[in-house]
């Protein structure tokens, strides 16, 4: 709760310091028209203002939420949509307040230097919770914790441990805890035996430590379903995905398009220069096509920059590490997945969606047997993905957990979740050099 209150207040600066910057750039460079300085004090008031909207909303998010399993990403796109909300209501305060005539250059700068310094802290507020060392008390057959076990590793945390008792044994071991251990634990149980989970739950409870019940049967839900509540009794169950409604369809095809027109248009002189080194460096196309399964099944022809050797497709099934088939320029634009960028044209023509399940090669037909298949083919696939984002990349890399975070983004989707897997994808992700399908 102590750390909540202090972001809080970190949140509350860093509004107030972009909104005053934003003033301070308006007024103090060249570049802009010169007016006169206006006081100072109005824009105080707005920026104490904003700060408080700010926080509010970001509070109405939940972010400021106690969360066991923080996410990187999930946080960045709270903190996207809150702030989306937060400058509609800035905007719309300044435009129609008639006591002073606030400068547009000045807030709208105010607002993307305020947007940038919280999500700054919020990025780094993450990583230093995710450097706490967590220990992991499970209780269970390992074999029904498998799934578990995987996620909990690949979720970020980085000092976690992770051990395996009995039910009997857990008791004791949670009695004997010193008060100092008991904000590193958390428990989590798997057990048939309800009568036992009662017994973990009293303890933990009265022991101030935080617990989870993982029902067996939650993992028929691949991407982990929705839990509701009759009265305060909690039920999993599937639902309607929300790109099967068609104004969640029609939003994120409206950003494809103006996204891929953006980054196409930035781009453009840097892909010609790719295509061109290309050429020269190797025989061969400059684009790799390949066809691959899409939407409802569909077929459609992915666009790639070649990055092997011509031929090399016939020579070895998938692309392995230190691959010969690979290169020179090859390997630069693997590494920094920029081989990826002519999909633009893919989802400008619908085959594809920026944002999305990887589309499967018609060849990796091992894939359609996997569960969870037809529900992954539900949506477009993408550029980049939920899956991506956590490292689950190339054909043949745990595709069952793959498939796992692909369901589970279709089950979870909204826009400001694609802007931070988008963001996610630049910034945090775009060095990593892994395998690509």
């Amino acid at each position: 709760m102590k750390d909540k209150r202090i972001l809080i207040f970190l949140d509350f600066v860093a509004v107030i310091t972009g909104m005053l910057l934003g003033y301070a750039i308006r007024f103090s460079w060249a570049i802009f028209p010169y007016k006169g300085i206006p006081p100072v004090a109005p824009y105080l008031q707005i920026s104490i203002f904003s700060a408080i909207v700010w926080v509010i909303i970001l509070s109405v998010n939940r972010i400021y939420q106690y969360q066991t399993f923080l996410n990187l990403c999930f946080e960045l796109s709270k903190i996207i949509q809150a702030s989306f909300y937060s400058t509609i209501i800035i905007t719309g305060v300044t435009f129609f307040y008639r006591g002073f005539s606030y400068s547009r250059i000045a807030i709208s700068t105010g607002i993307v230097i305020a947007f940038l310094l919280v999500t700054i802290i919020h990025l780094i507020f993450v990583r230093i919770l995710s450097q706490r060392e967590t220990v992991f008390l499970l209780s269970g057959n390992e074999r029904d914790l498998e799934s578990l076990v995987k996620r909990l590793k690949l979720h970020g945390t980085k000092q976690i441990n992770i051990r395996f008792y009995e039910p009997e044994k857990l008791v004791s071991f949670i009695k004997n805890l010193k008060p100092s251990q008991i904000n590193q634990i958390c428990v989590i149980a798997c057990l048939d035996d309800l009568g036992k989970i009662q017994i973990i739950e009293q303890v933990c409870n009265s022991s101030g430590i935080r617990y989870f019940i993982y029902p067996k049967a939650s993992q028929i839900f691949l991407g982990g379903g929705r839990v509701e509540e009759i009265d305060g009794i909690p039920v999993i169950t599937t639902q309607i995905l929300p790109l099967d409604l068609w104004h969640n369809r029609a939003m994120k095809r409206f950003f494809d398009i103006f996204l891929s027109i953006i980054f196409l248009t930035m781009l453009l002189p840097f892909l010609i220069m790719v295509a061109i080194t290309i050429k020269i460096t190797s025989t061969g196309p400059i684009f790799f096509v390949q066809e691959r399964i899409g939407y409802k099944n569909r077929k459609f022809r992915i666009l790639k920059f070649r990055t092997m050797i011509q031929g090399a497709e016939n020579i070895l099934p998938y692309t392995l590490d230190n691959d010969p088939r690979i290169t020179k320029i090859g390997k630069l634009l693997r590494k920094f997945h920029l081989d990826e960028l002519p999909q633009f044209f893919n989802v400008l023509k619908s085959d594809m969606s920026i944002v999305g399940p990887r589309p499967i090669s018609i060849e990796d037909r091992a894939f359609f047997t996997i569960p969870g298949f037809h529900q992954r083919m539900r949506i477009l696939p993408g550029m980049t993905g939920w899956a991506q984002i956590h490292g689950l990349k190339g054909g043949q890399v745990e595709p069952e957990e793959r498939f796992r975070y692909d369901i589970y983004y279709a089950e979870n989707w909204s826009i400001w979740l694609d802007f931070a897997i988008i963001v996610c994808t630049i910034f945090l992700f775009s060095g990593k050099n892994t395998q690509g399908i």
